[in-house]
């Protein structure tokens, strides 16, 4: 696990001074605590910091292929890098490291683009093609791994694993698009190719791109396979299917020169992924957050799990003290990233970054497998509340905001209120608004009357009918949801910490078995989510770790903005702050929220992705600078020149 960026001078303005270069290679530091290098050629730089995971002694970049041609600057892992190694050796390929880094761009000279439907892995990586005077992009099938892309008037085109290195370059800008805003508030993260940045934008997961001073081509190597469900006997038979895929992958990314860890809590996916592993007798050991306040601790539940699994397990405290990261939190989003568990996930990686440099976990089980309540909400809202007269609904949603509801970790009463005050949107809509923050008429008014369609336009980007099916739903949230919160939170603040999360579910097999299940083997009308999962964990761990209630992975935000970081929001929140970092916020509609929420509403998930937008522009105004610099700075590479000619 790496992080990189690169530039690509299309039009001979030339590249900026070496002490830029070395500054947007050492905003990385972070990723790649263990050595950090670039380089520069014509109108072409990569610099890189490393992690030493996978060919600890020889696996450095930028690296040249062995005729000089290509030179990668690359981010993750291929785990299937020694079966494309053979195959590669067979054809009369030699090697001269033992990397995966060398696998993949001896396989780039071999198929060129398609040897990205070929790697099973998370990745970023670019190639430069120093004879074509072109650079190449891709990006893993789910996106775990992050690439930003900045595209400059002058034609000059920039790319990183994080903006902050962008903004060292100066490529960045500072203009936030009104379009990622709205999304952004009522989606707490922002959707799409977007970012709260005009000037930059995502490279979408599962694609390539090409540039050459003539433009661009791209390419799309993967998608969710669409949804054909096949009969199955049962849960317990599709679950017999599913286990050798899932062993599979396990055994695959516990590929590692380093060893390797496992994030766990109290939920079926982790314990899943740490049956397989530890049967396979590659775990250390197991991490799990506790937290202080009642009722949101799962430490019981996974320490259970780790006894069975014959793991020792590493409990971490949290409780309010975790506040005092609030502001590297929001520093290290890149983009602004406001699932409060955010918090949650950097205290974790934090701990077990004293221990190990990589763990593993449950990612991706709820959007392949259907475990998120938010989809039987949809269900009822779509047979339900659709149904229902329109001026009925708006009377429900009308009255939300007026229920009685209860603190606690997504209690009941909070998930009705959530739901009722979507009544009056269509389904598509609604669904966002189950995980999501403030509402289209909401954010209008944070807005001052701007940004009220941008649900209607997530679910026409994501071709979403008023009415959508599951199979809909659960591939728009894989696209979204999964890569543009779930992936990117943990990326950035494992990554923070110089710590790599595996996803061993995120697995093109296990998401094409996935698509094959049957509704009723999915979300099932009566009974609990993710019934194939369930029938797994029952036969591997016991009936009590796979039929207990979803918790979720959250921390108390709304008890803690009336508490012990009340201050905080006021400090961030106030007029004058607002003013100066996004005056495009109305700041008499968020003192008013502010006070409903301090009054007793729980709007603590909306409050703090208010806050976090607001410190988030800070350091944004500030060029991303104050991190950490690394002891020892990025050195410069010189690389032989090319072997070949045109």
């Amino acid at each position: 696990m790496c992080g990189f960026v690169g530039l690509f001078d299309r039009r001979g303005g030339g590249l900026p001074p070496d002490d830029i270069l070395v500054c947007a290679t050492d905003r990385l530091a972070h990723r790649g605590p263990d050595a950090g290098t670039w380089w520069r050629d014509g109108p072409f730089f990569l610099g890189h910091r490393r992690l030493s995971i996978i060919g600890l002694e020889d696996g450095g970049q930028p690296m040249a292929s062995a005729d000089g041609r290509f030179v990668i600057a690359f981010n993750g892992e291929i785990y299937n890098f020694l079966e494309l190694r053979a195959e590669l050796a067979r054809d009369g390929t030699a090697f001269r490291t033992g990397s995966d880094t060398e696998v993949l761009l001896a396989g780039f000279a071999r198929w060129g683009e398609d040897v990205c439907a070929r790697l099973e892995g998370m990745f970023a990586f670019s190639i430069v093609d120093r004879l074509a005077g072109s650079v190449f992009l891709a990006r893993d099938r789910f996106g775990e791994k992050p690439l930003f892309v900045a595209e400059a008037d002058d034609g000059t085109v920039a790319w990183a694993s994080e903006v902050k290195a962008l903004a060292a370059l100066g490529v960045a800008g500072e203009d936030l698009d009104d379009d990622a805003l709205a999304a952004y508030l009522s989606l707490n993260y922002v959707p799409g190719i977007a970012t709260l940045l005009r000037r930059i934008r995502r490279l979408p997961a599962g694609s390539w791109r090409r540039y050459d001073c003539g433009g661009s081509t791209e390419g799309r190597y993967w998608r969710l396979p669409a949804f054909r469900p096949r009969a199955f006997a049962s849960a317990m038979a599709a679950a017999a299917e599913l286990r050798p895929l899932l062993d599979k992958s396990v055994a695959h990314t516990l590929r590692s020169d380093v060893p390797v860890g496992l994030f766990l809590s109290s939920g079926i996916d982790s314990a899943l992924v740490g049956e397989s592993a530890a049967r396979q007798g590659r775990l250390t050991q197991a991490y799990c957050l506790d937290m202080e306040h009642a009722g949101y601790s799962e430490i019981a539940g996974a320490r259970r799990v780790a006894q069975r699994l014959g793991l020792d397990m590493v409990g971490v405290p949290m409780g309010p003290g975790a506040l005092e990261d609030f502001l590297a939190l929001a520093q290290h989003a890149d983009d602004p990233l406001a699932d409060s568990s955010a918090l949650a996930v950097w205290t974790l990686s934090r701990a077990a970054a004293q221990d190990v440099k990589v763990v593993i976990g449950g990612d991706g089980g709820d959007e392949l497998f259907g475990g998120y309540q938010t989809y039987a909400a949809s269900r009822w809202h779509g047979s339900v509340m659709a149904r229902l007269p329109m001026a009925l609904r708006r009377a429900l949603a009308a009255m939300a905001p007026h229920l009685p509801v209860s603190a606690g970790k997504v209690t009941a009463s909070y998930k009705a209120w959530r739901f009722l005050r979507a009544a009056h949107l269509p389904t598509a809509q609604a669904h966002f608004c189950w995980n999501g923050t403030w509402l289209p008429e909401t954010v209008m008014q944070l807005l001052n009357g701007q940004g009220g369609g941008n649900l209607a336009r997530l679910a026409g980007d994501l071709g979403l009918p008023p009415q959508p099916s599951l199979d809909e739903l659960q591939a728009a949230d894989t696209a979204e949801y999964l890569a543009n919160d779930i992936l990117a939170k943990v990326d950035r603040m494992t990554m923070a910490h110089s710590l790599e999360c595996r996803a061993p579910l995120l697995n093109a097999d296990i998401a094409a078995f996935a698509t094959t299940l049957p509704a009723a083997l999915r979300v099932p009308w009566r009974g609990q989510g993710k019934p194939v999962l369930r029938a797994l964990a029952a036969q591997a761990l016991g009936r009590d770790v796979a039929y207990g209630r979803k918790q979720g992975f959250s921390i108390p935000v709304h008890d803690w903005l009336r508490g012990p970081a009340r201050a905080l929001m006021v400090d961030l929140l106030n007029p004058a702050s607002l003013a100066q970092a996004v005056p495009q916020l109305s700041p008499h509609a968020v003192a008013r929220a502010m006070a409903a929420h301090l009054g007793g509403a729980q709007l603590g998930f909306e409050m703090w992705g208010l806050m976090i937008l607001v410190a988030w522009t800070r350091c944004m105004r500030q060029g991303f600078a104050g991190g950490p610099i690394p002891p020892r700075p990025a050195r410069r590479l010189e690389l032989p020149a090319m072997q070949v000619t045109a």
